[in-house]
C-alpha cells in the first residue's frame, strides 16, 4: 500500500508540469462562467471560520488559484502541495501565505493545530478515506473542514473520469477519480467527523457562451428544488471535530 501511494504521489507531481503547460485553461476559470464557478467556490471557503484570524490551512494550492485570495482572508493561511513547481508559482501570487511542499495524506503540522481546512477539486487526487482521517488529526476541536469537489453522478464527470481517452484529453491526472456524497459522507464518519453536509450544486458550465448565462443561473435555481439536483457538477462539502 505504502508503494502504491508513493507511486501515485510522484504521478501527481508530474502532473503538475502538466498543469503548468496547460496554464490551467483546461479547467476554464478565466471564461465569464468559469470566473463566476470561482466566486463561488472562493465564497464558500471564505466562510468557513468567523474568526478570520484562525489557524487555516489549504490542501492542494497548485499555482496559487485560489490562495492569493484566500490570504487576503485569512492571515494565518498556510497552503500544501505536493508539487514544488506549483508550489514556487503559487508563493509568487501570495507572498503572506506559508507554503510547504507536503504529501496531504500525512501531514507534518502538529495535532489539534488548525481551526479549518479547506481546498478546492483536490480530495478526488487523493485516497480520500486515508486523507480525510489526517485532517480530523490536525483539526482543533470544533474546527471544520470545507470543501468543493467534482459530483460522480453528474453524467460529464463520470464520463470523463472513466474513458481514459477523455480523460487524458481533458488534462485529469491518471489517479484522479471522483466519489459521490454517500461515498464521501462514509470517509467522513469513519474518521471521525460531525455535522456532516454534503450539498450537490452547479449546473453552470465553464464553456457557457455569455448571453446564456443568466438563464442557466435561473435554470440552476429551478434545478436546485428538484431531485435533478443531486447530479450537479460539484458537491460543497462541510464537517466539523466535535
Amino acid at each position: 500500500m505504502k508503494t502504491d501511494l508513493q507511486a501515485r504521489l510522484q504521478r501527481e507531481k508530474a502532473h503538475g508540469r502538466v498543469i503548468i503547460a496547460m496554464e490551467e485553461k483546461n479547467w476554464g476559470w478565466n471564461t465569464p462562467a468559469g470566473q463566476i464557478r470561482w466566486q463561488r467556490r472562493l465564497d464558500y471557503l471564505s466562510s468557513a471560520l468567523e474568526n478570520k484570524n484562525g489557524m487555516v490551512l489549504e490542501i492542494g494550492a497548485g499555482s496559487g488559484t485560489f490562495t492569493p485570495a484566500l490570504a487576503q482572508t485569512f492571515p494565518n493561511l498556510s497552503a500544501v502541495d505536493i508539487s514544488e513547481d506549483l508550489l514556487a508559482i503559487a508563493a509568487s501570487k501570495a507572498p503572506t501565505a506559508s507554503f510547504h511542499c507536503m504529501d496531504a495524506h500525512h501531514l507534518e503540522f502538529p495535532d489539534n493545530h488548525f481551526d479549518a481546512i479547506i481546498g478546492c477539486s483536490v480530495l478526488h487526487h487523493l485516497d480520500w478515506s486515508l486523507a480525510v482521517q489526517g485532517f480530523y488529526q490536525k483539526l482543533k476541536p470544533g474546527g471544520t473542514i470545507r470543501f468543493s469537489e467534482p459530483n460522480l453522478l453528474n453524467p460529464q464527470i463520470f464520463l470523463q473520469k472513466n474513458i481514459p481517452p477523455l480523460k487524458a484529453y481533458l488534462g485529469d491526472s491518471p489517479d484522479e477519480y471522483a466519489f459521490t456524497s454517500g461515498q464521501i459522507k462514509k470517509s467522513l464518519k469513519q474518521a471521525g467527523f460531525s455535522n456532516i453536509q454534503i450539498t450537490p450544486y452547479e449546473f453552470l458550465h465553464p464553456s457557457t457562451p455569455v448571453n446564456w448565462i443568466d438563464r442557466v443561473i435561473r435554470l440552476e435555481e429551478w434545478v436546485s428544488k428538484t431531485f435533478l439536483r443531486s447530479i450537479g457538477g460539484s458537491l460543497l462539502i462541510e464537517a466539523s471535530k466535535t
